[in-house]
């Protein structure tokens, strides 16, 4: 089914990683030479699982936006790593994020984007990971955080600033105490996105969100000028 993206609209897609061996055989038929040869170096079958139900969903949205097939796609790669369409019909932007069993999509139209998606329950260090990467403005939001929301505080912060990096493009060259999202964890009743909430960061819009499907997980995107956001779901059969 051919999709259009609006020039004031992201769209979120949320993709479930579990496969049966039909999807998964599927999946693997929509990727490229590269993409089949990095799934095959994957050691564990549900990391090369992930891989390809990941790639073979992003090849999948974007085919719809641009009325191709989807694995005619052709990617490039920026300086630091960040992917875009080749040869694209039309300007889709996009960034692609996956934790635990869930990938998150986003496209929009000729603006840089980024996306990230965290699993609540993985294993953190929260304290550690706080002061070795977030700004002292962040960690002294963090501080005002009762123990039982401190660990969801810190997954939207984290989110909130890897969207950011992944939006920028120049990967781990911007050290993530280089900006601050600490406006972001003002509200200490509120921890878990709210629905598409915003705050402006050095030029750029940061939007929490939830989804269909997103119960345990925590998410974000970064954009260069405020959206309506639209959160779809996909489906493994395309």
């Amino acid at each position: 089914m051919q999709l259009a993206l609006s020039n004031s609209t992201v769209e979120v897609w949320t993709v479930n990683l579990l496969a049966e061996e039909g999807a998964l055989a599927t999946a693997s038929s929509l990727l490229s030479g590269d993409e089949t040869r990095r799934a095959n170096r994957f050691r564990y079958p549900a990391d090369r699982r992930k891989f390809v139900m990941s790639r073979a969903a992003l090849r999948d949205i974007l085919a719809r936006y641009m009325n191709t097939p989807p694995k005619q796609a052709v990617f490039q790669y920026g300086e630091y790593g960040k992917p875009r369409l080749a040869a694209p019909p039309i300007d889709v932007r996009f960034n692609l994020s996956r934790s635990g069993e869930k990938a998150i999509v986003a496209c929009t139209l000729g603006r840089e984007i980024g996306v990230d998606i965290e699993w609540a329950d993985r294993k953190l260090e929260v304290d550690e990971l706080s002061s070795r990467f977030f700004t002292a403005s962040e960690n002294a939001a963090l501080r005002k955080f009762p123990v039982e929301k401190k660990r969801q505080a810190f997954l939207k912060c984290w989110t909130m600033k890897e969207a950011f990096v992944k939006a920028v493009g120049k990967g781990l060259s911007l050290g993530l105490d280089a900006f601050d999202v600490s406006p972001g964890l003002r509200n200490h009743e509120a921890v878990k996105n709210a629905p598409f909430e915003r705050f402006e960061v050095n030029g750029w819009t940061l939007i929490p969100f939830t989804g269909t499907g997103l119960d345990n997980y925590v998410s974000a995107l970064a954009i260069e000028s405020d959206s309506d956001v639209i959160v779809r779901n996909w489906l493994n059969q395309g």
